[in-house]
């Protein structure tokens, strides 16, 4: 039996760039209702990427509400 293990986060997809997209849209929503001001935190973000969701909300916003975090989870998964 022979397999191929490939290695897609960071080899054959670039997933720090679609999940900078995804933050920078769901930090927009943030704006949009004027719970934020300025740029999203993407080197926070960096310096955290990999770790669960929920730790990546703790992390960038941690004044906000469990509702609000898990309404950013939500779009950032969308």
């Amino acid at each position: 039996m022979k397999a191929i293990i490939f290695d897609m986060d960071g080899t054959l997809f670039q997933t720090g760039k679609i999940l900078e997209q995804s933050l920078e849209e769901a930090f927009a929503v943030l704006r949009e209702r004027g719970e934020w001001q300025g740029a999203a935190p993407i080197e926070e973000y960096r310096n955290i990427m990999g770790v669960p969701l929920p730790a990546v909300w703790e992390a960038l916003l941690p004044e906000k509400s469990d509702e609000t975090k898990r309404e950013m989870d939500a779009y950032f998964l969308e």
